[in-house]
């Protein structure tokens, strides 16, 4: 018989403004909103101060504005919050390799096994929450279970600073069938109100619905919460593991010959790649270009960069540079692909920028706002000026 899995959920209590509040004294005890800018922005954290007024994450800062009036406005640091977010990530690793990153402020740990090491998964988690407000004067909540979703319902049950066990046993899944469909894993306001349109208010209500029924309306995910509502989830926990290396590429209908039409794609994965990197908080310094031609044959040039990036501009201009070296005159081009790698998280490298690639990553940080906002597909650059052919 298969041993009973011990899970952890580690989620932080509203992590920005829970640094923003220690690293100002004057911020405590207030509602403090953290996000930006204040006429166009939406909030990414709000202390429980703040929670008070009905604010959450995702509300636009105007909204919330007229909601709290009072409240302290503050834009995001991300750098200073990545920063402790490797202490916090440190600590997880210091008790089992089988962690599963979710966000800068939350994972999972399978410990399932580490009593012998560390005391059971009580004694696990307690040491876990200790050891992170050690590190970083801060609190965080933790959720214990034998499946993913079961823990971080704990987890949220308890915030904030709590510790909460929540086993698969019949008592305790008859408990959980009476929360509200919104604790349910996965479902956001919208599901929630299709679920309430079709009679489940309650997750029992889900429970009790025919699967089939489910999955005709919100397709796999259906069959995923019917089990969830029963207290099944058969997801393991995957190790987080840095990436080595972003990249894209295309394959063309038809051949290309075209330089001008092969640059323009190269601007297309550019902004592609940038906009990955900018997500996952990484630069890169080299940077690889792919070219397979219309026989088949495949060709990679790669070249160092004198710095970090992940500006669209700093990763077009070498890309460009590279195809100029290869003879494109014989043979036509079927795919062509950029990567970038010797990656490198944004807060560990130096913020002394020269000017052009300060300016550069302010553009990329701009069109990673819109994108995040709007969709990543509502802002596409189609052409960027060049001075020159030098690779920074």
């Amino acid at each position: 018989m298969a041993r009973a899995r011990k899970i952890i959920h580690v989620d932080m209590d509203a992590f920005f403004a829970q640094v923003e509040q220690r690293d100002n004294p004057a911020y405590k005890n207030k509602p403090l909103i953290v996000g930006g800018p204040l006429n166009r922005g939406v909030i990414s954290s709000a202390s429980y101060e703040a929670r008070k007024y009905g604010l959450h994450a995702g509300m636009p800062l105007a909204r919330a504005k007229k909601l709290c009036p009072d409240g302290i406005f503050v834009t995001v640091d991300m750098e200073k919050y990545l920063k402790e977010s490797v202490k916090i990530r440190e600590v997880f690793f210091q008790y089992t390799p089988l962690v599963e990153i979710v966000s800068c402020d939350e994972g999972f740990l399978d410990v399932t096994g580490c009593e012998k090491l560390f005391g059971s998964a009580l004694e696990i988690a307690k040491k876990i929450k200790s050891k992170i407000y050690e590190k970083t004067n801060l609190t965080s909540s933790a959720g214990i279970g034998p499946n993913k979703f079961l823990a971080k319902l704990a987890s949220n049950m308890g915030k904030p600073d709590g510790l909460i066990v929540l086993e698969d046993k019949k008592s305790v899944i008859e408990k959980i069938k009476l929360l509200p469909v919104s604790c349910l894993w996965g479902v956001g306001r919208v599901t929630c109100k299709d679920l309430e349109a079709m009679g489940a208010e309650t997750i029992g209500d889900v429970a009790n619905m025919p699967v089939g029924v489910l999955r005709a309306k919100f397709g796999e995910i259906g069959g995923t919460m019917h089990s969830m509502a029963n207290g099944i989830d058969n997801r393991e926990v995957i190790p987080y593991s840095e990436p080595k290396s972003i990249g894209r590429e295309i394959t063309y209908r038809k051949d290309i010959a075209d330089f001008e039409i092969l640059k323009s794609t190269l601007l297309f994965l550019s902004q592609k790649i940038s906009r990955n990197l900018y997500s996952k908080k990484y630069k890169g310094k080299t940077l690889t270009l792919k070219v397979r031609f219309s026989d088949f044959k495949t060709i990679t040039k790669r070249i160092t960069l004198n710095r970090y990036t992940f500006s669209i501009s700093g990763i077009f201009k070498p890309s460009v540079l590279l195809l100029e070296r290869l003879d494109l005159t014989r043979k036509k081009v079927r795919l062509v692909g950029i990567s970038v790698s010797s990656l490198k998280p944004v807060f560990i490298l130096d913020n002394q920028l020269f000017y052009d690639e300060h300016r550069e990553e302010k553009l990329t940080n701009a069109i990673g706002e819109v994108s995040e906002k709007f969709g990543e597909d509502k802002l596409v650059i189609a052409r960027l000026v060049e001075k020159d052919k030098t690779v920074e």
